[in-house]
């Protein structure tokens, strides 16, 4: 008997085609499937198989998102199952005021390098600095300077980094170095003038030009001691004649003279007799 509808070769074609496509369809079918299911039994060990460039920032650059916690603590979910694939930062960040700023990102631009990716200047910022670094705040507000002026990151463009004081201000004579300015100017308060460690004479001479002419001008010892010997407190510090040199004369003397410098004039000039 003879068929009604012969099979041809085209036909052949057309079947195999169709028997390919239904197998491919029911392999994808399975594959997702079998993702879907296996989302709660990923291991910290899977991730780098497709996130091996995040594993190589955080490992590098993560601080204590690379020793303190996995990646599965901040990304408990992965799709296509799961919608929980970020963590909130205030899930492990709690307790400190630094942690209520709202929008981490706005600062922290990638949190597998947060402190690294600190944003650029281009981003005023000033109470999320200070709400951890609030000494330094302290600092500004105790002796208002244009420091105290001026956003955390116009200095500090990056986290951790401490600008030259050369950088912006030119120094009051050419071989002082930036050391040398740290000696007298706190950085966050530069107009509380405290003077620390050996500061040369010719410093001060700058500012206090007729201090240094009495001073080459007097044959008295005053001539050769260091000016940070005597003001050695908070500039301007003007200390007492009798923490050197006591009452030396007579007390009918210092009774009768009670300030030294209504005899002996001026410090930084001396007059040694009467």
């Amino acid at each position: 008997m003879k068929r009604i509808f012969p099979i041809g070769k085209q036909d052949i074609c057309l079947c195999a085609v169709h028997g390919c496509c239904l197998i491919i369809f029911f392999f994808l079918i399975g594959t997702v499937s079998f993702a879907a299911e296996s989302t709660t039994m990923l291991q910290e060990k899977d991730c780098g198989k497709c996130h091996l460039f995040k594993l190589k920032t955080i490992t590098a650059e993560g601080g204590k998102h690379a020793t303190e916690v996995g990646c599965l603590d901040c990304h408990p979910q992965h799709p296509p199952k799961g919608e929980n694939t970020i963590a909130a930062c205030t899930l492990c960040h709690t307790g400190q005021p630094h942690f209520q700023i709202e929008d981490c990102l706005q600062c922290h631009a990638d949190p597998h390098k947060p402190l690294v990716s600190l944003r650029d200047p281009a981003k005023p910022a000033r109470k999320e600095c200070l709400s951890c670094h609030a000494d330094v705040g302290q600092q500004m507000s105790g002796a208002s300077s244009r420091h105290a002026q001026l956003f955390c990151t116009h200095c500090h463009n990056r986290h951790g980094f401490i600008p030259s004081c050369l950088g912006c201000h030119k120094p009051h004579l050419a071989q002082q170095t930036v050391i040398d300015c740290a000696n007298c100017h706190p950085a966050h308060s530069p107009l509380q003038i405290v003077p620390t460690g050996y500061i040369p004479v010719t410093f001060c001479m700058v500012c206090h030009k007729k201090q240094a002419s009495d001073l080459a001008e007097t044959n008295t010892n005053h001539r050769g001691i260091n000016c940070v010997f005597c003001h050695n407190g908070v500039h301007p510090s003007i200390p007492r004649c009798q923490d050197c040199h006591g009452l030396p004369h007579a007390k009918s003397i210092h009774r009768q003279y009670r300030g030294c410098l209504d005899c002996h004039g001026d410090a930084h000039r001396l007059i040694s007799n009467m």
